[in-house]
């Protein structure tokens, strides 16, 4: 997974770019986690515990994504989608709007989280 923190300073706000198919981690980044220290405090911590459990799966609700984190995944849908149903199983998510569906690796997705709060 590649991505890039911008500062707009003309709009004092921040920018995301991430790569194809994980679109979706830069929409719930700026809009679920923001540039709140306490949360990400927080989701790093949520992250060390899950990373330590089998079998366990954490779903952090936000008000237009979600994110669900395995001992393996990270995984950012879109709320929407939850009311489309179950996703298939297996490999072949193409129907899916990739601003809307992004799963990673639970490290690659730290490493992410840990990026995004130095850059902040």
């Amino acid at each position: 997974m590649e991505f890039r923190f911008k500062t707009d300073f003309l709009s004092n706000s921040y920018r995301v770019d991430f790569s194809m198919g994980h679109e979706a981690f830069g929409h719930w980044l700026l809009n679920e986690l923001g540039n709140d220290q306490a949360a990400i405090e927080q989701l790093l911590v949520k992250i060390e515990l899950i990373k330590t459990e089998r079998d366990v799966e954490e779903l952090i609700e936000g008000r237009d994504f979600s994110l669900t984190l395995t001992e393996e995944d990270a995984i950012v849908m879109a709320n929407s989608l939850h009311l489309e149903g179950e996703l298939p199983q297996g490999e072949d998510m193409s129907h899916y709007d990739a601003e809307s569906f992004s799963q990673c690796g639970i490290e690659d997705f730290e490493s992410m989280i840990q990026s995004w709060q130095e850059f902040i």
